[in-house]
């Protein structure tokens, strides 16, 4: 069920549905749910490169090398919209009640499509494959249970494992538990909590490029470039530092001079050639990071041509899946984890098996078009349903 609503001077979706567990509607950010397909599609064409056929050389581009970084973006919305819609809530203390409908209504929306990819997945392995003949490294059967239990950010793994992407979802989860302190404090204390968050943040960033042990989980010996590409060992931190951007970022968008000074096409369209150029030329991940929250903040300070290009159905529907494009994208990649290739592809090992660009494009869309179709069915019946049935059972 969707309503209109008026706010700063732009038309804004206001989606009841979406927003059930609160105690007041909320406008709904149209423009973020755009966003968020787009990006799913690139994470999952970032991961058809690394595991299928790479069709873009990296010496022409590194765009799609660095797409690993839409993850962070998905970090700052997520921390954006729950200050949007979650802020009243804890306001003075953390009260019961208010815990545990936030709790569910957040366990509802990313842990049933979680636990069904990973156990489908487990069973196509166990029963198809007879774990591999032997195990891959990447599908032991030891990690299965941190999978479970949303532990496979916090270095209880030696490797990105079982369904690779879902290592955010344990970083977000992390996330969300932590959401009602922050929230509390920059309720009580804002201007101290924003110069605190902001230097955990920048201190957590830097960590991750420059001061953690990192180590390569295939090739130990081969150093690890610094960047922000931590999953299975530092995750959960990647993860809280872009949520809490997103949190600082809502703080800005919240100010009526700087949703005017972002409010126009021509500042979006700046800053997305700035995250392109960026990414094509592998500058530091901080910049593109950095250039991510902006990115938000000037998409839903929009009232231009931008904003209506986001309210498109096409867009909106993206948007409406990408947690099931995310989530889903592993069986599409399975087997070429098991020895399959692509006609066309030379060199073995991911991220190795190269293919000419006219070839690489033609399977890279078959393997979106499908992704979406798998993607909407998940969504309808296992995403969708599944929410719905634990916000109504353990919710109010």
């Amino acid at each position: 069920m969707n309503q209109t609503s008026q706010s700063a001077g732009v038309t804004k979706v206001v989606n009841t549905e979406s927003i059930q567990n609160t105690t007041q509607k909320v406008a709904y950010l149209s423009s973020l749910t755009a966003l968020r397909g787009i990006a799913a599609l690139l994470v999952a064409v970032f991961h058809f490169e690394m595991a299928a056929a790479r069709f873009v050389p990296a010496d022409q581009t590194m765009f799609f090398e660095k797409c690993y970084l839409m993850v962070d973006l998905f970090f700052i919305m997520s921390g954006f919209i729950m200050l949007h819609v979650y802020s009243d809530q804890f306001q003075d203390k953390i009260q019961a009640s208010t815990l545990k409908n936030f709790l569910v209504a957040r366990f509802a929306r990313i842990y049933p499509l979680h636990l069904f990819s990973l156990l489908l997945l487990v069973v196509i392995v166990r029963w198809l494959t007879d774990w591999g003949n032997p195990p891959i490294l990447l599908e032991q059967p030891s990690d299965i249970l941190p999978n479970i239990l949303l532990l496979h950010s916090f270095g209880f793994t030696k490797i990105y494992s079982w369904n690779i992407p879902s290592w955010s979802i344990s970083a977000e989860w992390a996330a969300y538990l932590l959401f009602p302190v922050i929230a509390i404090c920059i309720n009580k204390k804002k201007a101290v909590s924003i110069i605190l968050f902001a230097v955990l943040v920048l201190a957590a960033y830097y960590s991750i490029m420059y001061v953690l042990p990192r180590k390569n989980p295939i090739n130990p010996a081969i150093p690890v470039p610094h960047n922000l590409n931590t999953t299975f060992d530092y995750g959960y931190i990647r993860g809280i530092a872009g949520f809490t951007t997103g949190i600082l970022i809502y703080l800005a968008y919240e100010l009526q001079a700087i949703r005017k000074a972002f409010s126009s096409d021509l500042i979006s369209v700046f800053i997305i050639l700035g995250i392109i150029i960026s990414m094509h030329f592998s500058l530091n991940d901080g910049i593109t990071v950095s250039l991510f929250a902006v990115l938000v903040l000037s998409f839903t300070a929009n009232s231009g041509r931008i904003a209506k290009i986001c309210s498109g159905k096409i867009l909106q529907f993206l948007g409406n899946i990408s947690y099931s494009i995310y989530l889903m994208q592993i069986f599409l990649q399975e087997p070429f984890s098991h020895g399959i290739y692509l006609p066309g592809t030379i060199g073995i090992g991911r991220g190795k098996q190269n293919i000419d660009f006219s070839s690489g494009m033609l399977y890279c869309i078959i393997y979106l078009i499908l992704l979406v179709l798998i993607s909407y069915v998940t969504y309808q019946w296992v995403e969708r349903p599944s929410r719905k049935f634990i916000n109504r059972i353990w919710g109010k």
